[in-house]
């Protein structure tokens, strides 16, 4: 039926203005032709779908409203309770009918307003009203359904529409072959459990004033199957079984039983403690148990005793779990047996502790005696070259005690046996930094033309430089060339990263109490590497000490084929 837009009454409108909580929608829905009239008998139970399409999507629940119009036309909202639910697919269950459920039924789905009215009347003008519930077992069959209403409004030939449940879905599908409808019954050919459910049937008749109505009624449909033979069967263990229970700590006994289907169901459950000295005995009964309805395939119960504390008294005790139905029983026996600590699970966790603490602390001592090597390979394979457009002409400044002193005179000492400062840092340093790896030294006395401009210029030249090397000896450090490792000192401090200062210590020495304070600073605060070689012997350029070289000059691809 269509809707018919109306405007709202002065009785309206004040009934939305007294309740505020009406959508607008129901004053045209209030004075509107009806668009069901339904007729049902009292002690019956009806289903109203507010759904034009029969069947609405469990997601629309909370979209779907349901109203009572009241004799003074203001609108009362249906709240769930004994006699009126609400279902998941929005459609209104009344249960128990009472001629008190009369009246006009409202109901919004979106921008849907649907109105409805409900007549109940009593059985006695309808003394032909059949049975609103049968019970078939499933060997019954063929089984015939007829609506109980068909015959209340006189013999006239009816066509009559069948639902089922509270979704009002088709009764018959291309699925069930065993159920078709025939001269307004239902015939089902076999019966199943899924046959369970309430049916629902209508058909239109006309009152004496020619109003348009639906007789509605329901039937209750339940489909049994034949009792058990079977005693039950517990399920838990077998007999004799022992739990581990651990001494002073609680723990749960279980017992679940598997009982077949009977019609009346009525269980025996007990747990019986067979103390040394005294029996205890705790009863159940279906109160213990889950009923599958939906399969009839009988029913599963689960009896739990709890100890708080298990005590060695516990661990004599003998526990049973008696179950029995209307065929027979069965009894299962079970034990405590003493739970020992798992000794083995906590010597396998300390060990897997142990283990990885060690593994852990291998690693580690391994990064801290190999980091060198480590970060020297890095560079090799994967550093980019920190040499390349940072403006500066030399890698490395040599600083060292030369042969002559600051006053040209000569040192009497044997160049070749004592004096090994200038050795060091004009010939070995040379041989290995240069080449083997590539870098470019520094060196006064072969890259810096001799002559008056020396001192004034020696802090320029320091700046051109990525690092400066200092080779420490008593004859530098109470030398005139001590002054070029004040002067670096404090181009490092201006140029910040851009120029490293690094020490090596070519023999032990002493420091002069008038040594500068910004100098015995720097000897404790910078990287010094102390030469342990012979300057005699061929250098080996891959030894720790060289390594250590390499780890504080500047990033720079070497030649090919040298060793890391």
């Amino acid at each position: 039926m269509s809707l018919i837009v109306t405007t709202p009454t002065l009785t309206t409108i004040n009934a939305a203005m007294e309740n505020p909580r009406i959508p607008s929608i129901y004053l045209y829905c209030l004075d509107k032709e009806p668009d069901y009239r339904y007729l049902v008998y009292a002690g019956e139970f009806v289903y109203l779908q507010c759904s034009p399409s029969k069947l609405l999507i469990k997601a629309e629940k909370n979209t779907v409203e349901w109203f009572i119009q009241k004799p003074d036309r203001s609108l009362k909202e249906v709240k769930r309770r004994n006699d009126l639910i609400i279902h998941d697919n929005g459609a209104l269950q009344i249960s128990t009918l009472e001629r008190n459920h009369s009246g006009t039924y409202l109901c919004r789905m979106k921008n849907l307003c649907r109105k409805m009215i409900v007549r109940v009347e009593g059985k006695e003008n309808c003394s032909t009203y059949g049975p609103k519930s049968f019970f078939f077992r499933i060997t019954e069959a063929p089984t015939t359904l007829s609506c109980p209403s068909l015959s209340c409004q006189g013999d006239i030939k009816r066509n009559v529409t069948w639902y089922r449940n509270e979704t009002f879905a088709n009764v018959t599908s291309k699925n069930r072959f065993s159920v078709k409808i025939n001269n307004n019954d239902i015939q089902f050919s076999e019966l199943f459990t899924e046959d369970v459910g309430i049916y629902t049937c209508d058909y239109v008749f006309h009152d004496s004033s020619e109003e348009e109505w639906i007789m509605r009624a329901t039937i209750q449909v339940s489909v049994d199957i034949p009792d058990t033979e079977e005693p039950p069967k517990i399920l838990s263990s077998s007999n004799g079984t022992e739990i581990p229970a651990e001494l002073g700590k609680p723990t749960e006994l279980k017992c679940r039983i598997h009982f077949g289907y009977e019609r009346y169901f009525n269980p025996v459950i007990k747990w019986t403690v067979l103390h040394p000295e005294v029996k205890v005995e705790h009863s159940g009964g279906r109160n213990l148990c889950l009923n599958n309805t939906s399969g009839l395939t009988g029913y599963e119960c689960l009896f739990t005793i709890k100890l708080d504390k298990v005590t060695k008294n516990d661990l004599l005790t003998i526990f049973q779990c008696y179950a029995q139905n209307s065929v027979g029983n069965v009894t299962t026996t079970f034990k405590l047996s003493k739970k020992e600590s798992d000794v083995v699970f906590l010597i396998y966790i300390l060990s897997a502790s142990v283990a990885l603490l060690l593994v852990t602390l291998i690693c580690a001592g391994t990064v801290y005696v190999y980091w060198v090597e480590i970060v020297l390979l890095y560079r090799h394979y994967l550093s980019k070259d920190e040499t390349i457009g940072d403006n500066k002409d030399f890698d490395a400044f040599i600083s060292y005690a030369t042969q002559t002193s600051e006053y040209g005179e000569e040192i009497t000492d044997n160049f070749c046996n004592n004096y090994e400062d200038e050795r060091f840092a004009t010939q070995l340093l040379p041989s290995v930094l240069e080449d083997n790896y590539n870098y470019k030294l520094c060196i006064l006395e072969r890259d810096i033309l001799p002559g008056g401009a020396y001192v004034e210029d020696i802090a320029k030249i320091i700046k051109r430089s990525r690092r400066a090397i200092f080779i420490l000896s008593q004859r530098y450090i109470t030398g005139p060339r001590l002054f070029e490792l004040q002067a670096a000192i404090t181009c490092s401090l201006e140029e910040q990263d851009s120029l490293k200062l690094i020490l090596i210590k070519l023999k032990p020495f002493k420091e002069p109490e008038s040594l500068p304070h910004i100098v015995k600073k720097a000897l404790r605060a910078l990287p010094t590497v102390s030469w342990k070689g012979d300057l005699n012997s061929k250098p080996a350029h891959t030894s720790k000490f060289w390594k250590r070289i390499r780890y504080y000059m500047p990033v720079k691809k070497c030649k090919e084929n040298v060793r890391i």
